[in-house]
């Protein structure tokens, strides 16, 4: 995989709500993210991947979370946060800061496959919205945030993705136990999702 050091940040929308993201590699992109939505430089980002094989290229996945768990998983509106120690390479330090878990995301949408083509790779990902504010779910609210906050950067618009509006479910697992961070809608799909890796 190259990785493509541009800085440029880009403004797209996911299945849950509009995000903000940019070269996992690039630690101009992930100020440019902090100083936008108004927090602290030590806040982990999710890193949102095109593929299965886009996963394994950067992180050593356990043989019972394989191609057809991972894409039904990601389905559920949900991120999963897997040990850091699991990478293949040395990630930069601003992706996981002081966490031991790199959460992580697989969506194959039309408005993303424009940035992975740019960025050569995964991007970045965290909610449109200043710290503390609602998540934005409209793309007119979206560009609005954008035109605002973001001059110089990249707007996707959307082609075919719809935000539910919804929080995502995120879990942490190290392969043997789960810890359930934030329940979304599909949180009992999830459990049960997970009591497969143990059959």
């Amino acid at each position: 995989m190259v990785n493509s050091m541009t800085s440029k940040l880009f403004v797209y929308p996911t299945d849950t709500v509009w995000g903000i993201g940019g070269n996992i590699f690039s630690n101009e992109c992930y100020e440019k993210i902090s100083k936008i939505k108004g927090h602290a430089l030590k806040k982990p980002l999710s890193i949102v991947f095109k593929n299965y094989e886009m996963i394994e290229d950067l992180i050593d996945l356990p043989k019972n979370i394989t191609k057809q768990w991972l894409e039904k998983y990601f389905t559920l509106e949900s991120t999963i946060g897997l040990p850091k120690v699991w990478a293949k390479r040395d990630l930069p330090k601003w992706i996981c800061q002081e966490s031991e878990y790199i959460s992580i995301r697989c969506m194959d949408t039309p408005e993303l496959a424009a940035i992975f083509e740019k960025v050569k790779g995964p991007v970045t990902s965290t909610s449109l919205n200043l710290t503390g504010e609602e998540p934005i779910t409209e793309q007119e609210m979206a560009k609005e945030f954008f035109r605002k906050n973001l001059p110089g950067e990249e707007f996707v618009e959307r082609i075919s993705t719809n935000c539910s509006g919804r929080s995502s479910t995120i879990v942490l697992f190290d392969g043997k136990n789960c810890q359930f961070v934030r329940e979304g809608k599909f949180i009992n799909e999830v459990k049960e999702h997970f009591e497969l890796l143990s059959t």
